[in-house]
Order: structure tokens, then sequence, then C-alpha cells
């Protein structure tokens, strides 16, 4: 039991072994989370590992289902909500335990806040075809369709962080409004990430933009990356004798905190 629940935090999304694995590794966990001969706790770690894994758990949702069937009232209540959250966390494809979730309501406090947030949750997580049908339009001919996409997916935020490739990839994009599109989606999927060398150079082009204002707001966004933004300190210096003020004093401020003390 303990190496199926290891194997569901250590199973990194998207890599070649946790794709091969999630149907397999699902599929233990539910056996477990359904076993009424296993001990409470077992059976709720067992739930609790299916959260983790997201969206790749979607084969364990009719065995959540189940569970939450089978049981009546506040019995074994921290069963019931870890499973609710986990159906919350699963997202879209957990949208064929709706049924279950209302049937499920006010059955105490607790489950019924925890129900609530995963309804809300699972209606409000994107579709992995809609995100598909972006990435589609994210390698459109058409800039302005290209652009259109890359705010759409800004919209979803982390529930998009499938699309980060693609955006990488948008970051040297020809077309300067798909360009700042990817930086702004970018950040908006994956908050908080390092960046990577592209987003730091697709930030730095604006400081050779004809506006100074461009050049100023582009300046100040690599001082905020602070040391991430290292690759662009050259471009930065450049800007020492800019010919507008604030500029110069935005780039000297900015080099400052890229390149530390």
């Amino acid at each position: 039991m303990r190496w199926v629940l290891l194997a569901a935090v250590a199973l990194a999304p998207g890599s070649a072994r946790a794709d091969e694995a999630d149907d397999k590794l699902a599929g233990q966990l539910a056996s477990v989370a359904r076993d009424f001969r296993q001990q409470l706790p077992a059976r709720v770690a067992a739930v609790r590992a299916l959260g983790k894994l997201g969206p790749r758990a979607a084969p364990a949702v009719p065995d959540l289902v189940g569970i939450m069937d089978r049981l009546r009232g506040d019995e074994l209540e921290p069963l019931q909500e870890a499973v609710v959250e986990a159906l919350g966390l699963i997202g879209s494809a957990a949208r064929p335990a709706l049924p279950a979730l209302a049937r499920a309501a006010a059955r105490s406090t607790d489950i019924e806040l925890a129900r609530r947030r995963a309804v809300d949750q699972i209606l409000g997580a994107p579709d992995a075809a809609n995100v598909d049908a972006l990435l589609a339009q994210l390698a459109s001919r058409d800039a302005s369709l290209r652009v259109r996409a890359a705010k759409a997916l800004a919209d979803l935020g982390p529930a998009a962080r499938g699309a980060a490739p693609a955006l990488v990839a948008a970051l040297a994009d020809p077309d300067n409004d798909v360009r700042r599109g990817a930086i702004a989606a970018y950040r908006a999927v994956l908050p908080g990430a390092k960046p990577p060398t592209e987003f730091v150079r697709a930030i730095a082009v604006d400081l050779k933009d004809a506006d100074a204002t461009v050049r100023l707001l582009a300046a100040r966004a690599l001082g905020r990356l602070g040391s991430a933004a290292s690759a662009a300190a050259p471009d930065l210096d450049a800007l020492r004798a800019d010919l507008d003020a604030d500029v110069r004093r935005a780039a000297l401020d900015a080099l400052a905190r890229v390149s530390g003390p």
C-alpha cells in the first residue's frame, strides 16, 4: 500500500513514465479506497493520493462515485470528505460525478462545504478539448487568432498549465501582440515558476521598442524578476544611454536587481 501512495506523489505530470502508469496507479488506489476491509486511514490516504493525481485520476471517478452512493448521512465522514475533495481536484473529468455530489447534499457541515467547492471546481475546470482547440489556434497562421488563443489560455490560468510548452514557443513569435500575449499567458498558467530564458528574452525584446513607455515597462518587468532575468543584463546595460530619463533610471534599477551586488 505504501509504495502505491508514494508513487502517486512521486510521478511527475507529463513525464513518459507517469503517462504509462496513470491508469494502473489510479486503479490500484481506487481498489484500496473502495475496499471496506481496509482501515479507514488507509482508504482516506488512497483517496487523497487520487486527488494529488488530479485529472490523471479520471479512471477512478466511477469508483469514487460508488463510494459516495454506498455511504449514507455522515457515515465514515472523513472518507466522504476526501472523496468529494478528490473529485473537485480531478476537475472536468469528474463531471459524471455531479449527480452523486447532488445526492450528497447536506450530509454534514464539512461534507457540504467540500461538496460546494468540488462542484465549483468541476464546473469551472476547462475541458481538455478546449485547451487543445486553443493550442491549435496558437499555431495558426493568423496572428489575430494566435493573440486570442494566448489571451484565452491566460484566462484559464493554472488549469491550462499543459499549454506551457506551446506558450514557450510562442514567446519567440514575430508578432509583437502575440509575443506579449504569450508572456502574459505563461505567467498566468505557471504563476511563481522560475521563468525560462525564453521568457526573459521575450520581455527584453521590448527594451528596443521605439516607444519609451514600452521600454520603461519592460525594464521594470525584468527588474521584478531579479536574478532570474540575468540573461537580459546586456540589454538593460545598453539603456544606460537611453534618451528618456525615466527609462534610464528604470534600466539602472533593473540592472542592479538582475545583476545583484
